[in-house]
């Protein structure tokens, strides 16, 4: 019994780092795709009339929130696969070509972050940060997202809509 209790304990230390490296990408592909989610329905819940609204002059307006929040994710990922931010944006700003950027956006990192390596998630990258792991490249992305939808959800309210339930 003592034998395979030693042998039991030998197998888990030889997986427990490949479990915790599965563990960190899983959880930062379950952010992401909530994300996905919740954001489109914020994007949704604005009339496409109301899509050119801006709170104040010199604030962005829904749209171009949606758009940011979006390119964000070129900006905060290029570096850990080796590429410069590509400059994508949608046909136009109408809502329906404003909410396929989004969910084509977020497919897109998606696909991103489920390919990346151990390594690219631990290795420093060069910002306009500073030196910050590919963790903290994504997890700045995951942040970057939130603030621009909180300030969509804003504008939902100052039209006098309530924006979708959290989700987490």
């Amino acid at each position: 019994m003592h034998k395979f209790a030693l042998i039991a304990l030998a197998c888990s230390a030889v997986t427990l780092p490949a479990y915790s490296q599965d563990f960190v990408k899983d959880t930062l592909l379950k952010h992401l795709k909530t994300s996905k989610d919740f954001t489109v329905k914020v994007a949704e819940a604005m009339p496409e009339a109301d899509y050119d609204f801006k709170l104040t002059p010199p604030q962005m307006s829904f749209a171009q929130q949606m758009v940011h929040l979006s390119q964000g994710f070129e900006y905060f990922t290029s570096a850990l696969v080796g590429q410069k931010p590509s400059e994508s944006k949608p046909a136009s700003m109408k809502k329906a070509d404003v909410v396929a950027f989004v969910k084509t956006s977020f497919d897109g990192v998606i696909a991103r972050v489920s390919g990346l390596s151990h390594d690219q998630l631990t290795k420093s990258y060069k910002s306009d940060e500073g030196e910050m792991t590919g963790l903290d490249l994504v997890l700045g992305l995951l942040d970057h997202t939130t603030h621009h939808r909180a300030s969509a959800e804003m504008y939902l309210r100052a039209k006098g809509i309530t924006p979708p339930e959290y989700q987490f």
